[in-house]
């Protein structure tokens, strides 16, 4: 019989990289639909794809059984040692990143473990049922499945919050909406930071279809949509010039298309009409993104005058972000036709094309005047800085396209004024002016969790101050030092438009770690315009140094004693500092046996505890200096006394009798301050017979204001030895009990005679 494989088919994202700081940069996407594949040959060793399980020839690129019915796809052959294959590359870290493949699984024999060390995994379990994980365990996507059948599956990763989202459908009916069937779903590893490597694993089943196929693998960090040419003012029922809509990820970045993507057009107003060719109108609803183009153009017009808003949406919906535009719709005049491109970075060049148009809206060819250009604030509603050039001419044939600079950011319309006719004007759309960068600025010693004034300023191409900078920005940790521990919070995380006067925000931050960080602030929207802070050093508020007492009522120690000298690096709101790594000096009395330093460790959690003794009585005392913070903790001052334990002899009859016992200083004064020592008893008997005894030589007693009371017994006339013993190195001054000799007259007189054979 077969060894039964436990196995299922399992889709699993593998990744590997380093902890902390990742420089992986995200390639446009990576599209694998083994269609250029070698018919019937083995995947390994091919495009950096590896068999590391099972055999070779079990995994093959083959045209038999494929979702479109041509074509190849991978097959990954049931076997009794089932197969995994995976390839590994960078693939990038931003997010999101989209990972999706169409997939016909095999139904294996058991389910298995979730796997360890990856950020995700799928699996088609033999029950019938899909599961994805989350964290440490597999949860039920509320999806079923059969051999039969062809399914996409979707991951949506989100390398910020160590989170991701499931979409699953069969290929055959698409869902009508895209709504996840699992989402905030944990990392397996929430250490990874960068997608590195992906994988299939096999399936094997004696009694059921166990071959699994993958095809159209498919690796992107589309975010959104983007409009990247500038709204238009367009004559009612005339052509606007191109509208340009793009792919991009989260930092605006232009993305490759992997297949004809399809978008739909839309407009707000029930007159606006698309088309594909500005010189022959063909409406359409829909445009398409070619394979390995980033971007696609239409045109517009709209016979109702009014600012309607055009929407580009993919479909079917994929999850991006749609593109939204405002275009202004004005009745037929003579005018400029100014566009724009947008968004731009403050103080770099930027082309502008400009038309002159008649009352027809044609190109008013034979125009060749002088033009006033200047900024019509959005927002801010108001700026003092202002476009260069301020005037220009040479139109050709009635255009002209010239370079500008605007040194300012926020939101502004380019204004455009014949210079001897004010009523033929023309503007463009709303164009956003962004910073080149910012500059961060904070006192460079700081203490931990203590709020401090940081300045931040978005600043243009040539370093100047944005004053009209007027947007939301994120605040982010870069760790200095220590390195290989995590960072700790800094607070805010994040800057609101109102924080900015005059392109400058001066704002109270706290950072609860020791160390030393960068702040890097970034643009919210566009996080590649971002500036970095020089170094900050945080260093503890003070040095506390306390000495934990064996008792509440006792001011000092006993030779011998241990004791707790603990010495904490306080935040400023008196919390001992986690990742406290600082060598401290250490000043004592010689005699307190502390050594000369101490280094933290992380195990430490900002709190050491030295435990000590002195072998001798007298005065002591101890301070720590951390030299680097240039803070010293106050100075513990503590007293060691010698003790002795004194029992009191007496005499008694044959019987029980009570013992006192004190605890005497140097002095030979009774300590009544200790009520927590305990001691226990030795007895030695003249006649060694094991007559005399006490519960004391077992169970404990403890001492009432420097003095303890016990019973010890005996039988017969003799004299018995009282040694107590502590958990100190008390001084003993030993005692006796003389039991039966001597009566209260002091006559010797025999009170009881024990009978031996």
């Amino acid at each position: 019989m077969l060894r039964m494989i436990k196995r299922i088919v399992f889709i699993i994202l593998f990744l590997f990289t380093a902890i902390g700081s990742v420089d992986a940069g995200a390639a446009d996407n990576y599209f694998e639909d083994f269609d250029s594949r070698q018919d019937d040959t083995t995947i390994d060793g091919i495009d950096y794809w590896v068999v590391n399980e099972g055999e070779t020839l079990k995994v093959i690129t083959q045209d038999s059984t494929t979702y479109t019915g041509s074509g190849k796809a991978l097959e990954l052959t049931g076997a009794e040692t089932a197969v995994n294959v995976l390839r590994g590359a960078v693939y990038g870290n931003l997010s999101p990143c989209w990972v999706e493949f169409i997939v016909k699984p095999g139904i294996g024999a058991q389910a298995r473990e979730i796997p360890t060390g990856k950020i995700a995994a799928v699996t088609f379990d033999y029950s019938g049922k899909i599961y994805t994980s989350d964290g440490s365990s597999w949860v039920d996507t509320g999806k079923g499945f059969t051999e039969t059948e062809w399914y996409r599956v979707i991951l949506k990763l989100n390398f910020a919050t160590h989170l991701y989202a499931v979409y699953i459908e069969l290929v055959s009916a698409p869902m009508i909406e895209f709504i996840p069937v699992k989402e905030n779903l944990a990392f397996i590893d929430p250490t990874i930071n960068s997608l590195n490597q992906i994988g299939f694993g096999g399936v094997y089943s004696t009694t059921r279809i166990d071959e699994t196929y993958i095809d159209d693998l498919i690796i992107h960090f589309v975010d959104r949509l983007q409009i990247i040419s500038a709204s238009q003012t367009l004559v009612e029922d005339q052509p606007s010039n191109p509208i340009t809509v793009q792919l991009q990820n989260i930092y605006s970045e232009p993305q490759v298309s992997w297949r004809d993507i399809t978008l739909e057009l839309k407009s707000s107003s029930e007159k606006g009409k698309f088309s594909l060719d500005k010189d022959n109108w063909n409406s359409v609803s829909q445009v398409i993104i070619e394979e390995n183009a980033q971007s696609a153009s239409f045109y517009y017009k709209d016979s109702k005058t009014g600012q309607p808003i055009i929407t580009v949406k993919e479909y079917p919906d994929r999850g991006w972000s749609e593109a939204l535009q405002q275009q202004k719709i004005v009745a037929k005049a003579t005018y400029f036709d100014v566009a724009v491109t947008t968004p731009h970075a403050a103080g770099e060049y930027f082309n502008i094309k400009i038309t002159a148009r008649d009352d027809e809206g044609e190109v008013d060819e034979l125009y060749n005047g002088e033009i006033n250009i200047f900024a019509n604030y959005i927002a801010p509603a108001a700026g003092r800085m202002q476009i260069t050039p301020t005037v220009s001419s040479g139109f050709e044939k009635g255009k002209l396209e010239l370079s500008a600079m605007y040194p300012d950011c926020g939101i502004i319309e380019i204004m455009v004024k014949d210079i001897n006719d004010s009523l033929n004007t023309g503007k463009s759309g709303q164009i956003l002016f962004i910073p080149v960068s910012f500059n961060i600025s904070a006192e460079s010693q700081q203490i931990v969790s203590k709020p401090f004034s940081l300045s931040i300023s978005g600043l243009n191409a040539q370093g100047q101050v944005t004053p009209n900078y007027q947007r939301q920005a994120g605040l982010k940790v870069v760790l200095v030092s220590p390195q290989g521990l995590s960072s700790g919070e800094l607070k805010p995380t994040a800057l609101t438009s109102g924080d900015f006067s005059e392109g400058l925000a001066e704002v109270d931050v706290s950072y609860n770690r020791w160390g030393a960080i960068k702040i890097e602030v970034c643009d919210s929207v566009y996080p590649a315009r971002n500036g970095l802070s020089g170094a900050i050093k945080f260093r503890p508020s003070e040095l506390l140094a306390e000495v934990e007492s064996s008792s509440s009522d006792r001011e000092f120690f006993y030779i011998g004693e241990k004791m707790k000298i603990s010495i904490s690096a306080l935040d400023s709101l008196k919390v001992p500092i986690p990742n406290y790594l600082e060598k401290i000096k250490i000043y004592s009395t010689l005699g307190l046996g502390l050594p000369g330093e101490y280094q933290f460790t992380a195990g430490d959690a900002g709190k050491y505890i030295f435990v000590t003794s002195v072998n001798s009585a007298g005065f002591y005392s101890v301070y720590f200096e951390d030299k680097t913070a240039d803070l010293q903790s106050e100075k513990l001052g503590i007293k060691v006394k010698e003790a002795t334990l004194e029992v009191i002899s007496t005499v008694a009859p044959v019987g029980t009798t009570e013992v006192t016992i004190r605890l005497v200083d140097e002095e030979g004064n009774v300590i009544i301050c200790e009520d927590t020592l305990e001691i226990t008893l030795e007895l030695e008997e003249e006649y060694a017979d094991s007559s005399a005894h006490s519960s004391a030589v077992l169970n404990a007693v403890k001492f009432n204001k420097g003095v303890a009371k016990v019973l010890v017994s005996n039988t017969q006339s003799e004299i018995v030895t009282i040694r107590p013993r502590s958990i100190y190195d008390f001084k003993v001054k030993k005692g006796t009990v003389v039991f039966g000799r001597i009566a209260k007259t002091g006559i010797g007189t025999l009170m009881w005679r024990e009978v031996k054979d």
